[in-house]
């Protein structure tokens, strides 16, 4: 193991997804060096929720989505100037090498670019512990890498989000006041197009499960308001009616709401990551994605991380249901394969597997299970 570090700082300036898949490292650093002061850089918008991580001491922010054109982008730099003992960087690019270039005073890790043999020739000099970058190993899986480069042990690699009193009080209201009833949710939407399932087959599922379950569906969407438009107007084909909740809670939040749901049913999205990390029983719906690097983690299962490279089709691991039809199209896994028309791989799903998944989920033995492994989230 590496000396003990004082100051750590992990950079991952990519999209709120890769950033959720992160939290297992803070961990990891956490139980191997007690009382480190661990800082991370996020770009802005992909990573607000971790200012609430009792673990992490500062959220360091780059504006590029907003100010790269005007040069902006970079400024975050001069800040980390040989600030940190141990930096790390959780991607492959040009912007994370630099960052735990600057920062580091001694142990510098990353990941190079197996297929560009001048850049991984230069990071192999830069960093201290380079990484060969793995395209099958699963995001998780990324940082049990970085923890054996730095021989700290570790069992099970876990994603966590955390939330306080207020963000509790806030999901309360949401619900239309305390008790809520026993509840489940829906969240139909992705940032990408492709991702997409028919609407109309939500509205199914979702009164299929609140009928013969007695749960209240929950339908949730980002604040983007063509979004919210769909989800209200999708929403008002339910017989029974959902309560809607349009891009009102935070990230924080929304984990708040997902432990306290009995269901979760989405798409390949950063909530569906969340969801899966709060333990709440989860049914995925996932088209052209590598299931093997993406698929929601179950943090009480290191069988989570041994999906074969190459593999398509469903994954039922504990609580946690991927469903992906399998497709013999070459390019598939390419998000662009069919362009703006509708993706069949996501339209092979049916409405029925959604449901008999979501009814299995719901078993009594189901729920002992979630009963018994239950995940530590919580303010």
């Amino acid at each position: 193991m590496i000396d003990t570090p004082g100051t750590i700082l992990i950079a991952n300036t990519r999209l709120i997804g890769d950033v959720v898949l992160t939290t297992p490292l803070v961990d990891i650093l956490m139980a191997a060096f007690p009382g480190v002061a661990i800082d991370v850089l996020v770009n802005r918008g992909t990573g607000e929720f971790l200012e609430k991580d009792p673990r992490i001491r500062r959220v360091i922010y780059s504006e590029k989505w907003k100010n790269a054109a005007s040069g902006l982008g970079s400024s975050y730099l001069p800040g980390l100037v040989r600030k940190y003992d141990l930096a790390i960087t959780m991607n492959s690019g040009d912007r994370g090498a630099m960052a735990v270039l600057v920062a580091s005073r001694r142990y510098r890790v990353g990941f190079c670019q197996t297929d560009k043999p001048y850049s991984r020739f230069l990071r192999s000099r830069l960093f201290s512990h380079p990484l060969d970058g793995a395209a099958d190993m699963h995001m998780v899986g990324l940082c049990g890498q970085i923890a054996d480069a730095l021989g700290i042990p570790y069992s099970l690699l876990r994603v966590r989000l955390f939330w306080d009193k207020g963000d509790e009080e806030r999901v309360a209201a949401a619900l239309g006041g305390e008790p809520a009833p026993p509840y489940f949710v829906i969240h139909p939407f992705a940032r990408w197009g492709y991702k997409y399932w028919d609407l109309k087959r939500f509205v199914e599922v979702s009164n299929h499960v609140a009928r013969e379950h007695h749960l209240q569906p929950v339908w949730t969407s980002s604040p983007d308001e063509a979004e919210a438009q769909l989800l209200q107007d999708s929403a008002a084909e339910c017989s029974v009616k959902p309560v809607l909740i349009p891009g009102s809670l935070s990230l924080n939040q929304m984990a708040c709401l997902l432990q306290g749901a009995r269901l979760y049913i989405g798409l390949d999205t950063a909530i569906t990551h969340i969801a899966a990390s709060t333990g709440v029983p989860v049914v995925a719906l996932y088209g052209p994605t590598e299931l093997w690097r993406w698929h929601p983690w179950n943090n009480d299962s290191p069988s989570a991380k041994l999906v074969r490279p190459g593999y398509r089709g469903p994954i039922r691991c504990g609580r946690i249901v991927t469903l992906q039809a399998g497709c013999d199209h070459p390019t598939c896994l390419r998000p662009d394969c069919y362009g703006v028309v509708e993706n069949p791989c996501m339209m092979a799903i049916t409405t029925d597997q959604v449901c008999q998944e979501a009814s299995r989920l719901l078993s009594p033995s189901t729920a002992q299970i979630q009963q018994t492994h239950g995940a530590d989230h919580g303010r």
